[in-house]
């Protein structure tokens, strides 16, 4: 992975359209990039700024059909003689077609994003979880009597990396500890993930201050309003405090993950 490569597709990796291993990737290269990751903001902003100016217009019923086309017949381009590791047009943004088509598929990834938030939430915690990248802060064998407790320790080290308070959960129902955490990002939002061990499981916990306008179904569970979806065979409950989004997944079937999602308490 090398920053031209990074910066063309930077699009596709923030509206969560690459697969698994090409996100890795891209986030092991932010890892050691600054310049990258500043890129990376820029780009999240201006799509945010395009989202909030844009609230009630509706995209037309052919636009898709039309853009896709033109995706389409320009990856049978470069897939004969491609000038650098090809990745089909169809999963990203950033394309080298003409201004007008550009323009085109900006919008239809902005009302695209707009109406579909909760569920691109959904698939970013998977993303986040399934990645299984290592922890920034690791508190396997952090326990000692002089060092800070572990939900102090995460505190200070999201503390002027994400615009948020980040407050790690504690579960009275069950036998979760925290490991772990690292820096990540939902959507085009610099995000947290809190890495737990539950009685041998691995669960993430991200917390997130993206919004969401719906989150998907309501359940209630041990007298605690949740909404979940179920994405690529993992439930994703999310719990709100305070303007915060915690959205849980791992390692457990939905039942033990909604429990445990209910369970959380905010400090």
């Amino acid at each position: 992975m090398n920053c031209q490569l990074f910066r063309r597709h930077v699009g596709a990796f923030v509206d969560g359209e690459l697969d698994a291993a090409t996100a890795v990737e891209f986030e092991t290269h932010l890892d050691a990039c600054e310049a990258c990751l500043d890129h990376l903001e820029f780009e999240g902003t201006t799509r945010e700024l395009v989202r909030e100016a844009m609230p009630e217009v509706a995209a037309p019923a052919h636009l898709a059909d039309r853009v896709r086309a033109a995706l389409d017949e320009e990856d049978e381009r470069e897939s004969v003689a491609p000038s650098e590791p090809f990745i089909p047009i169809r999963w990203r943004i950033a394309v080298p077609l003409s201004a007008a088509a550009a323009i085109g598929i900006f919008i239809l990834a902005a009302f695209e994003a707009q109406g579909k938030q909760d569920e691109a939430l959904a698939l970013d915690v998977v993303r986040v979880h399934s990645a299984g990248l290592p922890a920034d802060v690791s508190l396997v064998n952090a326990e000692t009597e002089t060092a800070p407790a572990p939900d102090e320790e995460v505190a200070r080290y999201f503390r002027g990396k994400v615009g948020f308070p980040v407050r790690p959960a504690e579960f009275a129902a069950r036998n979760a500890r925290l490991v772990g955490a690292r820096l990540s990002n939902v959507r085009e939002r610099q995000a947290a993930a809190l890495y737990y061990d539950v009685e041998g499981h691995r669960v993430t916990v991200v917390v997130t201050d993206a919004p969401v306008e719906s989150a998907g179904e309501e359940v209630e569970v041990g007298g605690r309003q949740l909404i979940y979806r179920d994405v690529h065979g993992y439930a994703v409950p999310v719990r709100e405090h305070a303007g915060i989004r915690y959205a849980f997944t791992g390692d457990l079937d939905r039942e033990q993950l909604l429990q445990l999602a209910a369970s959380a308490r905010v400090p």
